[in-house]
């Protein structure tokens, strides 16, 4: 299965290792298409992943609780 994802993430999370969290803790593998990030400033990412359905809302549901917005497009 594969969703394409919109991620708004808060600048406090920006510096932190949460797509390797979705690869290593979740067996997903993300597809970079867009990203608008810099060091101590919010930014969004257009993030294709693909994996068991089961596993991509897992993941999903872990960025949400890190406080990163997802919206699937």
């Amino acid at each position: 299965m594969v969703k394409t994802l919109r991620l708004n993430v808060p600048a406090e999370r920006v510096k932190e290792p949460f797509m390797y969290r979705m690869v290593t803790g979740y067996n997903l593998q993300p597809n970079i298409l867009e990203a608008n990030l810099g060091p101590d400033r919010c930014g969004s990412m257009v993030v294709e992943v693909s994996g068991r359905p089961h596993d991509i809302e897992s993941g999903i549901l872990f960025l949400r609780e890190a406080d990163i917005e997802v919206e699937e497009m």
